[in-house]
């Protein structure tokens, strides 16, 4: 009997496949392989909210768990993935220089955020008022790190075809799937869980983003720029990822007419160089009504867990995440409230009491 059958393979189903890769537990996993948050994320590593030069929340706890973790995949697999390299933000206003250095002064923040402020130019990069730069940051390259992990691990265990809700059978001690038996099923299907008919009960509302795939040979592959709204990312050579916009009204994964002029707006405000539009794409990220992940075991259907909502800190949190998941069912740890799916239990029984 299989530990698990995880639905999904994003960041959340790549995550916890590899608690139970790490601790020989045996596992398939479910996934259709339609591009979603993760495949289409800039994969940008960085613990700090740079609207309000804040530290994202639980920031340094899932950075101490996190950066070791591509760090030793790097090292398990021989591959490179996790690319350690600075992100600059262009100031756009004065006063930027004072709330930065306040900052970059506060204890947890001075980790990330550098005090120096910088005058010289960066090449390609409009700036009327300088720049500062974070360290201990960086970019994972998500899909060549799922696609390693499925070729030397998954292989036979991979099963890329959409998940069938009425196929799943339940037994006392655990589920049956298409013949495959296993203890439990884990759904880390990102908004597709917003069709899962145990888990639709929870709110996850989800936010689009547009974003561009840029090609330049004036831009550095150094560093990652910050200015204007918008993220400039390395991605190979003369190629970058731009974005990316958010709304929480269009569920669509098509990218928009205004869309791609709010992106064109922002990057001509924020680079001088000369560029080719190679793509215009739009993804949907799980983000919870919250704005915290989503984890926990079915009120009812004590087979059935969840890993998703890890909205637009997947690298960051995904590691930690899936190793409280891992504990939670093995050892019955018991899982942070800001965490656990326990939280919106008023919405289950709002919804089964009109059932």
């Amino acid at each position: 009997m299989k530990h698990s059958i995880i639905v999904g393979y994003g960041l959340a189903g790549f995550h916890f496949a590899r608690v139970l890769q790490k601790q020989g537990k045996d596992f398939v996993v479910f996934s259709d392989q339609k591009p979603g948050a993760s495949s289409n994320a800039g994969g940008v590593f960085n613990p700090t909210v740079l609207k309000r030069f804040t530290l994202a929340w639980n920031a340094i706890e899932f950075f101490e768990f996190a950066y070791p973790f591509y760090q030793n995949f790097e090292k398990e697999f021989q591959v490179s993935v996790f690319k350690k390299e600075p992100i600059v933000y262009a100031f756009r206003a004065i006063s930027d220089h004072n709330n930065w250095s306040v900052a970059a002064q506060t204890e947890g923040l001075n980790r990330f955020m550098e005090s120096e402020l910088i005058q010289t130019s960066l090449g390609g990069v409009k700036e009327h008022i300088g720049h500062a730069r974070l360290q201990n940051v960086g970019r994972v390259n998500i899909q060549k790190m799922l696609n390693i992990f499925r070729e030397r691990v998954l292989k036979e265990d991979f099963y890329e075809e959409s998940f069938e809700y009425d196929q799943v059978k339940f037994h006392d001690k655990g589920v049956e799937y298409k013949g495959i038996q296993a203890e439990r099923i884990v759904f880390c299907q990102g908004y597709g869980l917003k069709t899962n008919p145990w888990f639709s009960y929870l709110p996850l509302t989800g936010s689009k983003g547009e974003f561009l795939h840029i090609r330049s040979n004036e831009l550095s592959q150094e560093r990652i720029i910050k200015g204007s709204g918008i993220f400039v990312v390395p991605m190979e050579e003369d190629l970058f990822w731009v974005g990316a916009t958010f709304s929480r009204d269009d569920k669509s994964t098509v990218p928009t007419h205004q869309g791609k002029e709010w992106l064109m707006n922002k990057l001509n405000s924020l680079i001088h160089s000369s560029f080719e539009i190679v793509e215009h794409r739009a993804a949907l990220r799980p983000t919870v009504k919250d704005r915290r992940p989503l984890l926990g075991r079915h009120p009812k259907k004590k087979q059935l867990y969840v890993l998703n909502g890890l909205g637009t800190r997947g690298l960051l949190m995904g590691p930690l995440l899936a190793e409280w998941l891992s504990q939670y069912i093995d050892y019955d740890q018991v899982l942070p409230t800001p965490v656990t799916i326990n939280r919106f239990k008023t919405y289950f029984d709002k919804k089964t009491s009109r059932s």
